[in-house]
């Protein structure tokens, strides 16, 4: 057999934090847009609920609330994640001392 066959690839590269949280503010804009929007638009061309007045749109508003909403849940989730994180790996590294 050939040594090549047996070679890992390269590992690959970590994604940038701000990367990462340019996807999460894309999806909070998205789901918030769909949410205040699309959503609504769709029930008032249903007739399930009425058309509110010109001067009194309150979708900006719903959008805004939802996107800060939602770029607020991610950010504790992440947090809540890094928390656990740490717990865990110094329950790794207190495994790794000797007992005194």
């Amino acid at each position: 057999m050939d040594d090549l066959e047996f070679e890992s690839a390269p590992p690959a590269e970590r994604p940038r934090t701000i990367t990462v949280l340019g996807f999460l503010v894309i999806s909070a804009a998205t789901l918030s847009y769909l949410g205040a929007y699309a959503m609504t638009n769709a029930l008032v061309a249903a007739d399930l609920i009425k058309a509110w007045p010109k001067d009194h749109d309150p979708r900006l508003k719903w959008f805004l609330l939802g996107f800060v909403t939602l770029v607020t849940l991610f950010a504790g989730i992440g947090a809540l994640f890094r928390f656990f994180s740490s717990r865990h790996l110094k329950k790794i590294d207190e495994m790794e001392q000797p007992d005194a």
